[in-house]
Protein backbone atom coordinates (compact mmCIF):
# COMPACT_ATOMS: atom_id res chain seq x y z
CA UNK A 1 0.00 0.00 0.00
CA UNK A 2 2.58 2.62 1.23
CA UNK A 3 4.47 1.86 -2.17
CA UNK A 4 1.38 2.75 -4.20
CA UNK A 5 0.44 5.99 -2.45
CA UNK A 6 4.38 6.98 -2.94
CA UNK A 7 3.85 5.64 -6.67
CA UNK A 8 0.58 7.89 -7.01
CA UNK A 9 1.93 10.51 -5.13
CA UNK A 10 5.16 10.79 -7.80
CA UNK A 11 2.61 10.75 -10.50
CA UNK A 12 0.45 13.44 -9.36
CA UNK A 13 3.54 15.66 -9.18
CA UNK A 14 4.60 14.91 -12.28
CA UNK A 15 1.42 15.10 -14.49
CA UNK A 16 0.62 18.70 -12.18
CA UNK A 17 3.75 19.80 -13.21
CA UNK A 18 3.51 19.41 -16.75
CA UNK A 19 -0.35 20.33 -16.80
CA UNK A 20 0.28 23.71 -15.18
CA UNK A 21 2.42 25.07 -17.21
CA UNK A 22 4.86 25.59 -15.09
CA UNK A 23 7.79 24.29 -16.79
CA UNK A 24 9.93 21.14 -16.41
CA UNK A 25 10.81 21.64 -12.95
CA UNK A 26 9.45 19.45 -9.97
CA UNK A 27 8.28 21.92 -7.01
CA UNK A 28 10.99 21.50 -4.25
CA UNK A 29 10.94 23.10 -0.77
CA UNK A 30 14.73 24.46 -0.77
CA UNK A 31 14.72 24.36 3.17
CA UNK A 32 15.00 20.70 3.09
CA UNK A 33 16.10 19.05 -0.28
CA UNK A 34 19.25 19.67 -2.60
CA UNK A 35 17.69 21.56 -5.93
CA UNK A 36 20.61 19.55 -7.50
CA UNK A 37 19.16 16.24 -7.42
CA UNK A 38 15.64 17.21 -8.86
CA UNK A 39 14.70 15.98 -11.45
CA UNK A 40 11.28 15.90 -13.96
CA UNK A 41 10.84 12.76 -15.64
CA UNK A 42 8.74 13.31 -18.95
CA UNK A 43 6.08 9.89 -18.46
CA UNK A 44 5.56 10.12 -22.09
CA UNK A 45 8.50 8.84 -23.10
CA UNK A 46 8.98 5.33 -22.54
CA UNK A 47 12.58 5.22 -21.14
CA UNK A 48 11.11 8.00 -18.10
CA UNK A 49 8.01 5.08 -17.37
CA UNK A 50 10.26 2.22 -16.96
CA UNK A 51 12.80 4.31 -14.37
CA UNK A 52 9.59 5.09 -12.46
CA UNK A 53 7.78 1.59 -12.26
CA UNK A 54 11.86 0.25 -11.25
CA UNK A 55 11.98 3.34 -8.79
CA UNK A 56 11.74 1.65 -5.12
CA UNK A 57 10.54 4.14 -2.61
CA UNK A 58 11.01 4.72 0.83
CA UNK A 59 8.67 7.00 2.88
CA UNK A 60 11.89 9.04 4.00
CA UNK A 61 12.28 9.80 0.20
CA UNK A 62 9.41 12.35 -1.15
CA UNK A 63 9.09 14.55 2.30
CA UNK A 64 11.43 17.22 0.40
CA UNK A 65 9.05 17.45 -2.24
CA UNK A 66 6.39 20.13 -2.20
CA UNK A 67 3.41 19.08 -3.38
CA UNK A 68 2.51 22.57 -4.80
CA UNK A 69 0.04 24.50 -2.96
CA UNK A 70 -2.97 24.82 -5.32
CA UNK A 71 -6.33 26.93 -4.03
CA UNK A 72 -9.54 27.41 -5.29
CA UNK A 73 -10.22 31.09 -6.35
CA UNK A 74 -13.10 30.65 -8.78
CA UNK A 75 -15.54 27.72 -9.83
CA UNK A 76 -12.92 26.94 -12.95
CA UNK A 77 -9.46 28.44 -11.83
CA UNK A 78 -6.95 26.78 -9.60
CA UNK A 79 -3.87 28.60 -8.61
CA UNK A 80 -0.74 28.06 -6.38
CA UNK A 81 -0.84 30.10 -3.09
CA UNK A 82 1.77 31.23 -0.57
CA UNK A 83 0.01 31.22 2.87
CA UNK A 84 1.43 34.74 4.40
CA UNK A 85 0.32 36.40 7.96
CA UNK A 86 -1.45 39.70 8.46
CA UNK A 87 -1.85 40.87 11.58
CA UNK A 88 -1.35 37.39 13.03
CA UNK A 89 -3.79 36.49 10.79
CA UNK A 90 -3.22 33.58 8.16
CA UNK A 91 -3.80 34.83 4.29
CA UNK A 92 -3.85 33.11 1.19
CA UNK A 93 -2.11 34.95 -1.27
CA UNK A 94 -2.30 34.25 -5.57
CA UNK A 95 -0.43 36.83 -7.42
CA UNK A 96 0.28 37.32 -10.82
CA UNK A 97 3.46 39.03 -11.52
CA UNK A 98 3.11 42.19 -8.78
CA UNK A 99 -0.56 42.25 -8.74
CA UNK A 100 -2.39 40.07 -6.16
CA UNK A 101 -5.19 38.48 -7.69
CA UNK A 102 -7.01 36.68 -4.58
CA UNK A 103 -6.43 36.86 -1.04
CA UNK A 104 -8.40 34.75 1.24
CA UNK A 105 -8.37 33.62 5.15
CA UNK A 106 -10.46 31.39 7.15
CA UNK A 107 -8.49 32.73 10.48
CA UNK A 108 -11.20 33.66 13.16
CA UNK A 109 -8.96 36.08 14.12
CA UNK A 110 -9.45 38.50 11.18
CA UNK A 111 -12.24 40.71 10.93
CA UNK A 112 -13.73 43.23 8.16
CA UNK A 113 -14.48 46.64 8.39
CA UNK A 114 -17.95 46.14 8.62
CA UNK A 115 -17.05 43.75 11.71
CA UNK A 116 -17.90 40.26 9.84
CA UNK A 117 -15.78 37.35 10.84
CA UNK A 118 -15.06 33.79 9.83
CA UNK A 119 -17.92 31.30 11.57
CA UNK A 120 -20.37 34.79 11.97
CA UNK A 121 -23.56 32.97 11.27
CA UNK A 122 -25.75 33.76 8.34
CA UNK A 123 -28.82 34.66 10.33
CA UNK A 124 -26.76 37.41 12.03
CA UNK A 125 -25.89 38.92 8.70
CA UNK A 126 -28.64 42.28 7.31
CA UNK A 127 -31.49 41.06 5.36
CA UNK A 128 -29.50 42.87 2.21
CA UNK A 129 -27.11 40.68 2.51
CA UNK A 130 -28.73 37.63 3.07
CA UNK A 131 -31.21 38.18 -0.10
CA UNK A 132 -28.57 39.20 -2.51
CA UNK A 133 -26.20 36.81 -2.29
CA UNK A 134 -24.08 35.67 -5.83
CA UNK A 135 -24.14 31.46 -6.64
CA UNK A 136 -21.36 30.83 -8.26
CA UNK A 137 -21.52 26.93 -9.43
CA UNK A 138 -19.32 24.72 -7.82
CA UNK A 139 -17.68 27.16 -5.49
CA UNK A 140 -20.00 28.80 -3.87
CA UNK A 141 -22.32 31.69 -2.52
CA UNK A 142 -20.73 35.11 -1.77
CA UNK A 143 -21.44 38.75 -0.74
CA UNK A 144 -18.85 41.57 -1.96
CA UNK A 145 -18.98 44.24 1.20
CA UNK A 146 -18.85 47.66 0.79
CA UNK A 147 -14.91 47.21 2.12
CA UNK A 148 -13.72 45.18 -0.83
CA UNK A 149 -13.46 42.03 1.30
CA UNK A 150 -16.21 39.36 0.31
CA UNK A 151 -18.02 36.72 2.72
CA UNK A 152 -18.02 33.43 1.47
CA UNK A 153 -20.31 30.50 1.97
CA UNK A 154 -19.85 26.90 1.22
CA UNK A 155 -23.18 24.80 1.16
CA UNK A 156 -23.24 20.94 0.96
CA UNK A 157 -20.82 18.59 -1.15
CA UNK A 158 -20.65 20.98 -4.25
CA UNK A 159 -20.62 24.56 -2.05
CA UNK A 160 -24.11 25.37 -4.31
CA UNK A 161 -26.38 22.64 -3.00
CA UNK A 162 -28.59 24.65 -1.47
CA UNK A 163 -28.46 28.31 -0.41
CA UNK A 164 -27.38 28.49 2.92
CA UNK A 165 -29.85 28.63 6.02
CA UNK A 166 -29.72 30.43 9.63
CA UNK A 167 -27.27 28.04 10.93
CA UNK A 168 -25.04 29.09 8.00
CA UNK A 169 -21.53 30.16 8.64
CA UNK A 170 -19.12 32.79 6.92
CA UNK A 171 -16.79 29.66 5.78
CA UNK A 172 -13.69 32.44 4.14
CA UNK A 173 -13.37 36.16 3.48
CA UNK A 174 -11.52 36.82 0.50
CA UNK A 175 -10.78 39.65 -1.55
CA UNK A 176 -10.56 38.38 -5.62
CA UNK A 177 -9.17 40.30 -9.07
CA UNK A 178 -9.18 38.12 -11.73
CA UNK A 179 -9.39 40.33 -14.83
CA UNK A 180 -7.01 43.79 -15.03
CA UNK A 181 -9.73 45.88 -15.77
CA UNK A 182 -11.54 44.81 -12.83
CA UNK A 183 -11.88 46.92 -9.54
Amino acid sequence: MRLFVLFATLIFLVCSCNDAGQGKTLSVDTSKAEISRTIYLDTKRKTDTAKINKTKFALDTLPNISLGKMTLVSSGQMSPYTTIKINDCKFDLVTSGNDTIYLATNDKAFQTSEGYKVGTKFSELPKNIQEDLTKEPGWGYYYKLPSGWTLGFCEGNFCTDHLPNNSSRVKWIFKRHLEKNDS
